[in-house]
C-alpha cells in the first residue's frame, strides 16, 4: 500500500497556501495523497474535495472530505480553487506501481492546465520541479494567466516552485 507521504515539494505548497487570506467556496485538491493540502485548506474553503486516483489515498482521505477517486478534474466542471502538488519528474518507462504514477508525471500536469484553461477556477496553485517539464509548464502559465504568488525552495539538485495563478478571465459581450 503506497502513499505519498509529504516531502519537500509538499512543504512548499504548504507555505504558500498559508499565505493565502482570501476565502473560497470550493477547493480542489488534486493528486490528494495523504491529504495534508487538503488539511490546509480547511481555513480556507467552505467544501474541499481530494481527488486522487490511487485507491490507498482515497481511503485515507476519507471522513476528512469529500473524495474523489479518479484521474485528475475529469468529473469537474467547476471550482473557486485548484490546488495540486502532481506528479512532476518526467516518466522514465510506463507505470507498473502506485509508487511510480505518484513521482512520474503520466500528463496529470497538462491536464490540470488545459482544464484550468477551459474553467477559470479564481486561482490554481501548482507545484513542479525544474527537473521536470518546468520551461513548458511556465510557457503555459503565462498564457493563462499571472503568477500573484510564488515559493521557491532551491536544493542541490532541483529548485521546487509552487505558483498562484490568477487565470484571465476570457472577454466577455464582444461580438
Amino acid at each position: 500500500m503506497f502513499i505519498y507521504k509529504p516531502q519537500e515539494d509538499t512543504y512548499v505548497t504548504l507555505r504558500l497556501i498559508s499565505r493565502l487570506k482570501e476565502k473560497f467556496n470550493i477547493c480542489i485538491d488534486v493528486g490528494a495523497g495523504s491529504c495534508a493540502l487538503s488539511d490546509a485548506l480547511t481555513r480556507l474553503c467552505r467544501h474541499i474535495v481530494a481527488i486522487d486516483i490511487n485507491p490507498y489515498s482515497c481511503s485515507a482521505c476519507r471522513g476528512r472530505h469529500d473524495v474523489l477517486c479518479s484521474h485528475g478534474l475529469s468529473a469537474i466542471a467547476r471550482a473557486d480553487l485548484v490546488v495540486s502538488n502532481p506528479p512532476y519528474l518526467p516518466p522514465e518507462e510506463p507505470p507498473t506501481d502506485w509508487e511510480t504514477l505518484a513521482i512520474y508525471d503520466y500528463g496529470l500536469i497538462n491536464h490540470i492546465l488545459r482544464w484550468t484553461y477551459a474553467y477559470r477556477p479564481r486561482m490554481l496553485i501548482l507545484t513542479f520541479s525544474t527537473l521536470g517539464r518546468s520551461d513548458v509548464i511556465e510557457e503555459a502559465v503565462s498564457a493563462l494567466g499571472r503568477i500573484v504568488d510564488k515559493e521557491i525552495a532551491h536544493y542541490f539538485f532541483e529548485d521546487i516552485m509552487s505558483i498562484a495563478v490568477e487565470p484571465l478571465r476570457p472577454a466577455s459581450g464582444s461580438s
